[in-house]
């Protein structure tokens, strides 16, 4: 097929059905109770699931995007796919809790593959001129994918038990690898680095899970030495990397991803907003059904109402970019999440319908946006031979970030809301101030980073405009 009469659309149509496989894996949450019921685990053991899953495509998601700048996205894409479709009949069969457990770690490894190269795939299927836009569609495409996940899975449990939520994907794998087979030919980008060092990769992805493991092993240890073991192992891998990377003539990262002040205080942004916004699915769960005392359908409708922010918003990205500039139209993003987070911790103990709303809503606006304008800022600032990698970056940022709040974040709750029963509060009062404490927390906590970010943007403005020309 003639790439030049290739339509754009059709091209994220399929790039964006093969990445869906991520964002759908929402629908596993939903499958919680099944699974806990169908072999007999405790509730802690569940934790698993997620993490054995969320580490292992965290941890390979850099070096399978530099395997895509060596071969080529789209074969890595589709080796994702292939894989993927594995992963799903593996889970679906999967008859001890073990064999799921790898099975997940399979999945993961399809999902690095997928999303390491997605970004760079629908840049290159629509072209340059349009990246911002490109990404947009993107995003808007996955942020659907995360609403319907959860229904169709949870239609999938009533039809097929717990492993509903693994098969309704495996049709949608079977599509995407069809449809790729019609998009045309997608060339390496000239100047692209011609060799993989698989060493560097394995230290890089084994001092990655290493390092994410820790806070997972945390929860019912009563010793400290495994995680503390985990933690200082994978610091010393990466730190070998490291000393690979600077003998290295073409190193997985490139050094200007790692030496650019703009670009690392970019990536810290990305972490802070994540780990910021992530209270959200987390926690507003608790509150809908505690304090709200809203049914299950009602509170599904309510957290929709983040993610119609972040289809509205990925519309709007690319107008806003163009009138404001990457970097502004990301700090526009944090501003809002902050600002959310601020709204709800002002959530009263008789919640208003209105008032959830408008939070939740302006929480999806401001992450929609931050998450297109920094993804456009990174594929942007990085040369097109590291798109892979440019992809990767934000991908890790994002999981750090959802990583670290879902430890920190939850054990806070548990804890201010124990201290604040033993101060003789009632159970619904004590759970909403430990609630309010926590997005007051987290809002601060981007609201402080947000103005470090905008005066060390005027400080740079100033220095460019003092230089000479």
């Amino acid at each position: 097929m003639n790439r030049t009469n290739h339509s754009p659309w059709s091209g994220l149509l399929t790039i964006g059905l093969g990445a869906s496989i991520a964002p759908m894996d929402f629908a596993v949450n939903v499958a919680f109770p099944a699974i806990t019921a169908a072999f007999e685990l405790d509730v802690q053991s569940i934790r698993w699931v997620v993490i054995c899953y969320v580490i292992t495509y965290a941890s390979l998601m850099l070096a399978f995007g530099k395997l895509g700048d060596v071969v080529g996205h789209r074969r890595v894409f589709h080796a994702g796919l292939l894989t993927g479709t594995l992963a799903f009949i593996a889970c679906g069969l999967a008859p001890t809790y073990d064999w799921l457990l790898v099975a997940r770690m399979l999945q993961g490894i399809a999902t690095a593959l997928v999303l390491s190269c997605a970004p760079a795939l629908v840049v290159a299927v629509c072209g340059e001129q349009r990246r911002t836009w490109a990404l947009s569609r993107y995003a808007m495409m996955t942020a659907l994918a995360g609403i319907l996940g959860p229904i169709i899975g949870g239609a999938g449990i009533l039809w097929l038990g717990w492993a509903g939520v693994f098969w309704f994907r495996l049709p949608v794998t079977l599509l995407a690898l069809v449809l790729l087979t019609r998009l045309p030919g997608i060339p390496v980008p000239e100047g692209a680095p011609r060799c993989f060092d698989y060493v560097s990769s394995i230290l890089l992805a084994g001092g990655l899970a290493l390092l994410l493991s820790a806070p997972g092993l945390w929860p019912g240890v009563t010793h400290t030495e495994l995680p503390l073991a985990s933690g200082l192992a994978g610091i010393a891998m990466l730190a070998i990397f490291a000393m690979r990377e600077r003998r290295d003539t073409e190193p997985l990262l490139p050094r200007s991803a790692i030496r650019d002040p703009a670009m690392l205080a970019a990536n810290a942004a990305s972490v802070i907003v994540n780990f910021t916004g992530f209270a959200i699915p987390l926690l507003v769960p608790y509150y809908l059904v505690r304090i709200g005392g809203y049914s299950a359908v009602t509170m599904g409708l309510l957290l929709a109402m983040s993610t119609a922010g972040v289809l509205t918003a990925s519309t709007a990205t690319p107008r806003v970019v163009r009138a404001l500039g990457q970097r502004r139209a990301a700090l526009l993003g944090a501003a809002l999440v902050a600002l959310a987070q601020g709204a709800i911790a002002l959530w009263p103990l008789t919640p208003p319908l209105a008032f959830l709303v408008v939070g939740l809503l302006l929480h999806g606006l401001g992450l929609g946006l931050f998450q297109v304008s920094y993804t456009d800022l990174i594929v942007a600032t990085l040369p097109q031979k590291n798109r892979g990698i440019a992809g990767s970056i934000t991908m890790l940022t994002r999981t750090i970030g959802v990583i670290i709040a879902a430890v920190i974040l939850s054990n806070a709750v548990q804890a201010l809301e124990a201290r604040y029963l033993l101060a003789g509060r009632a159970a619904t009062e004590a759970f909403h101030a430990a609630f309010s404490s926590v997005f007051q927390f987290s809002g601060s906590l981007l609201a402080g980073f947000w103005i470090l970010a905008v005066v060390g943007l005027a400080i740079r403005r100033r220095e460019q405009t003092r230089s000479p020309q």
